[in-house]
């Protein structure tokens, strides 16, 4: 297949909004448009632009670049790259990937960055082989300090759940990946700190903050090793990571008395691993809330049978915990930058356990209505 990548001419602006329109879903369309006009608005001083590919005279691709200055360094941020439905693994986003590069670094930029979802194997792969490595929190407060949330505005980051910070940069060694185990306890702790907030305007007692530690420590991790246990049973290396801007986000809400289950995913390790809906990796992501489903009953079980406030209390944020985990993990959809939460996997591999999920859930909140 031969396609030529070019910067995309002025008059063409309203070509590639009708591209996305046929390519994304509604939450992309939304999400890349707003980067794309970003760009457009950095173009007309010169730190930005967008890159096309054509094939046959009609745009089958395309990718937005924006230039900042971070803490007196020119950075380079790649932002909605997207590729036509019918053209998908022919290599059109790899060239894309490489020619923003190329663009941005004539133009003076040391470092590049990207952000893509683990699940998204096609493009987290194409920025992989690209020279792009992963770039986690520690390693940005330690470059940038308190800046780094000016990475995070830039990339919508903040909505960003599912997915991680990329960074490309000849000069610099890579990043080694934070430990499977701190990212645990980033996950365990930030979710814990969203019980603890709620537990302090209501000014309860110290034992119910150590029981709620050990509710979400249990919760996360029943979670989240059962799914790692199926992929190992499927031949598959896993590795847990937290979602730092879920966290964050779910600070916020608890200061209002709300609680938001992004805390973050069991991945396959391999590159170059495709994702498959159709085949047995659908069991993965089916066992988590199965499993979630079966600790928010025994945790209902306890709260209504228990006589002890703290324990009454601690048992009734483990079923609350455990069943927006499962209603999170239900919902069909595919959220900003691609991700596809696991209720979309997992009615794309089975509809029926999809639906007994379901059933079992939906269940579960009536029994509670009337109990």
């Amino acid at each position: 297949m031969q396609f030529l990548v070019r910067e995309m001419l002025p008059e063409e602006k309203e070509a590639v909004k009708k591209f996305f329109a046929r390519n994304l879903g509604l939450v992309n369309r939304i999400v890349f448009g707003l980067s794309f006009e970003d760009a457009q608005k950095s173009a007309e001083k010169e730190k930005g632009g967008t890159l096309v590919a054509e094939y046959k005279g009609v745009i089958v691709g395309s990718v937005s670049m924006q230039i900042k200055d971070i803490k007196g360094e020119l950075a380079g941020f790649i932002d909605a790259l997207a590729t036509c439905k019918e053209y998908r693994g022919k290599g059109i986003g790899s060239s894309l990937v490489e020619n923003s590069i190329s663009w941005l670094e004539r133009r003076g930029c040391r470092v590049v960055y990207a952000t893509a979802d683990r699940h998204n194997s096609s493009s987290w792969n194409t920025f992989i082989h690209k020279g792009f490595s992963v770039y986690e929190i520690p390693w940005q407060l330690r470059d940038y300090g308190l800046s780094f949330l000016r990475l995070w505005l830039q990339e919508f980051h903040f909505l960003g759940f599912g997915t991680f910070f990329l960074r490309r940069s000849p000069q610099l060694k890579k990043n080694t990946e934070v430990g499977e185990v701190w990212h645990f306890v980033g996950a365990v702790l930030g979710v814990s700190i969203v019980w603890w907030i709620q537990a302090l305007i209501g000014g309860a007692p110290l034992l119910l903050f150590l029981l709620f530690f050990g509710v979400v420590a249990a919760s996360i991790l029943c979670h989240e090793l059962s799914q790692r246990l199926v992929c190992w049973k499927l031949g598959f290396e896993a590795t847990f990571k937290a979602w730092g801007s879920g966290i964050l986000v779910n600070w916020v809400f608890a200061l209002f008395g709300g609680f938001f289950p992004a805390f973050g995913s069991t991945y396959v390790k391999r590159i170059d691993w495709y994702y498959n809906p159709k085949n047995k990796m659908g069991i993965m992501f089916a066992v988590g809330p199965m499993v979630s489903l079966i600790l928010a009953w025994v945790f209902f079980g306890v709260y209504v049978s228990a006589s002890e406030a703290v324990l009454m209390s601690s048992a009734r944020v483990g079923y609350v915990l455990n069943l927006f985990i499962v209603v999170f993990n239900l919902l069909p959809v595919q959220a900003a930058g691609g991700f596809v939460w696991d209720g979309k996997k997992i009615l794309s591999w089975n509809r029926y356990v999809w639906l007994l999920l379901c059933v079992a859930t939906v269940v579960l909140i009536i029994v509670d209505i009337i109990v």
